[in-house]
């Protein structure tokens, strides 16, 4: 049975007491274990969903289960067993510690009177480490960068001890490398807990590298699933993504811009064609080329001895960049 499972779902809003709906028909799940990307574009109901698979929005027809059970006919705290939630509106109190707010994930266990037991703190401990928080505990949440904000949050659903975690962008307004760190550490909490976490993301190409499943929103028109590598290979990116302006590259996956190529250039490699070369294409269309075979005009690419020339006719120029390249190329 799976953990979750979504049928005949649809989601939305009610507009002047009348429902707008965002997706229909939806019928999804989810098995244990898993890292799930929810990826589409604006406006296509990603935060919706999630908002309503944690309840904090009614859905408009069908049923959400988990472990069989509606969890819309449950009582929050039951419900606080099964679901966690981090969002990206979330509120801070100033004089709270790190070890304040993760503690917080262990209310639906203590009781009114919030008393810690030698678990909760066993628990509170293992949350804390396995965000990489260890020295953490005593510094206020509010002095913290973005991105250990983030983990401290993490480790917070991660007190709460609940099969899913449901995370609404949790990479928005970090850098790279603290995109990179937080979506691997998810990857990995997945893998090690055995919890399905749920992660809505713009993150697409770094996505396809990590996720077990996606799932792909399109605007009006249901959620594509599987995993990353069937979903590029039956074209559901192209589909979904498609744009007058981008197009998606299945070879390296990942979006490139549509570009004018109103000149034409010739490649010739010596050796074997590899990084420079791919580069050295890169370039090239950067600039308006397109590679054809019918001009003069040619970039021999000597990825042996790391060197280029551009030879038009009987004149060669060599160049050991491809600044020097495109310079060479501008006098042809």
């Amino acid at each position: 049975m799976n953990l979750l499972q979504l049928t005949n779902v649809s989601i939305g809003y009610k507009v002047k007491k009348q429902p707008y709906v965002v997706q229909q028909n939806l019928n999804l799940n989810a098995n244990a274990g898993e890292f799930v990307t929810l990826i589409g574009k604006n406006g296509c109901g990603k935060s919706t969903l999630l908002r309503s698979m944690s309840c904090l929005q009614p859905i408009l027809k069908g049923s959400i289960l988990v472990n069989g059970e509606d969890i819309f006919s449950m009582k929050p705290a039951q419900r606080a067993l099964l679901l966690s939630v981090v969002l990206t509106d979330r509120q801070l109190a100033a004089d709270f510690t790190v070890k304040e707010i993760i503690a917080i994930g262990r209310d639906p266990y203590t009781g009114w009177l919030g008393k810690l037991t030698d678990k909760d703190e066993e628990i509170i401990a293992k949350s804390i480490s396995m965000t990489n928080l260890d020295g953490f505990e005593n510094r206020n949440v509010n002095k913290l960068s973005d991105g250990e904000k983030q983990r401290v949050f993490i480790a917070r659903a991660l007190a709460q001890d609940t099969p899913i975690i449901l995370l609404d962008e949790p990479t928005s307004h970090l850098d790279l490398p603290n995109r990179v760190s937080i979506l691997l550490l998810l990857q990995n909490l997945a893998r090690e807990t055995g919890k399905t976490i749920f992660i809505s993301t713009h993150e697409l190409e770094t996505a396809l590298q990590i996720a077990d499943k996606m799932w792909i929103m399109e605007k009006l028109n249901g959620v594509h699933v599987g995993t990353p590598e069937d979903m590029v290979l039956q074209g559901v990116l192209d589909d979904v993504f498609e744009h007058k302006t981008y197009e998606f590259d299945k070879e390296y996956g990942n979006f490139m811009i549509k570009k004018n190529l109103d000149k034409l250039v010739a490649t010739k490699v010596i050796g074997t064609a590899g990084v420079m070369t791919r580069w050295t294409t890169r370039a090239l269309t950067r600039k308006g080329y397109r590679i054809s075979n019918n001009t003069e005009t040619v970039v021999v690419i000597d990825e042996d001895n790391k060197t280029w020339a551009v030879e038009s006719g009987s004149h060669s120029e060599k160049a050991t960049s491809i600044e020097q390249v495109m310079d060479n190329l501008s006098m042809c």
